[in-house]
């Protein structure tokens, strides 16, 4: 069977597809990028019967109908009409499926499309009450919006958050408000991203505020140092992947946040590729020179934000 994923929301994707391993009980689980390989060896692995006769599982990312040619999309119709028992894990960084393609039409009659739309605030605390449920946690209303409210309403924010609750109760079925105040650390995140969202607009007086207020949560200076130089590298990524790729496919091959996608984007003419590799030069510079030669952390970052 080809199950083919749509959607941009990467943490449900990941869970729907780990839903389904769970589901085939399928141990035997074969990974390809379609940007790195052929159809033709995608669906030749899928042919190809072990000594074991063992059922395998084929995830495919980055996979597109868009840019099939037609051998290939001939070879995929063929095997669409013969599936064996090996499962076929396409996902697709197309926005939409185009119904007037033949092999879309064929697609959707004996194989399963999954698509993952972005979820509003009502199905996202539908989705983490029923994760709670699903647990045996009794959740109220209010500890889901109070989750919600924490994390900005973020989809991949929220799940890595309720993740982390999970964790952190075990066997305990107890969740308190004071379990989700002590866990949900989305408030010095949220602060994080307010700064970085500073440093990208090279508005330094709302640097150093939020700076004050995340130093002042107990956050060390190193931390906002490697959080300021990954999002820098998702700057430089996004900025030379956009000339050629859309939102869409940058989140996915980036394995980041639409959202954070497009944020990069609308500062990506702020910044010059030298200046970016500058700015990653000069902060790994002040990483050296804490750890390494005992310079003052706090002051060295103090002179970046002014110099950005």
């Amino acid at each position: 069977m080809i199950y083919v994923f749509l959607g941009n929301e990467i943490n449900i994707l990941k869970e729907k597809i780990n839903d389904l391993i769970n589901k085939l009980d399928i141990k035997n689980i074969i990974k390809y990028d379609y940007d790195d390989t052929e159809i033709v060896d995608i669906l030749n692995e899928i042919n190809y019967i072990d000594l074991f006769n063992e059922k395998k599982l084929i995830i495919v990312n980055n996979f597109t109908f868009k840019g099939l040619k037609d051998k290939e999309e001939t070879l995929l119709l063929n095997y669409i009409e013969n599936m064996n028992d090996n499962a076929l894990v396409l996902k697709c960084k197309d926005d939409i499926l185009d119904n007037r393609k033949h092999i879309i039409k064929v697609l959707k009659e004996k194989c399963k499309v999954i698509e993952i739309k972005t979820m509003d605030y009502k199905e996202l605390h539908e989705y983490v009450t029923k994760l709670f449920k699903d647990n045996n946690i009794n959740v109220t209303y209010k500890q889901v919006q109070t989750i919600l409210n924490l994390t900005d309403n973020n989809v991949d924010i929220t799940l890595n958050e309720v993740n982390k609750i999970l964790l952190y109760l075990g066997e305990d079925k107890n969740l308190t408000d004071e379990v989700i105040n002590k866990v949900v650390s989305v408030n010095n995140e949220k602060e994080m991203f307010k700064l970085s969202n500073a440093v990208m607009e090279r508005n330094t007086g709302s640097m150093f505020d939020s700076y004050k207020i995340i130093l002042s949560s107990g956050v060390d200076a190193i931390v906002i140092m490697d959080f300021l130089a990954k999002q820098f590298r998702t700057l430089y990524q996004v900025k030379n992947l956009i000339k050629n790729s859309n939102e869409v496919e940058i989140s996915r091959r980036l394995g980041v946040n639409p959202y954070i996608v497009k944020k990069m984007i609308g500062y990506s003419d702020n910044f010059k590729n030298e200046e970016i590799i500058n700015i990653l030069f000069n902060l790994s510079n002040i990483d050296i020179d804490v750890k390494v030669n005992g310079l003052d952390k706090n002051k060295l970052l103090e002179i970046f934000f002014m110099n950005v």
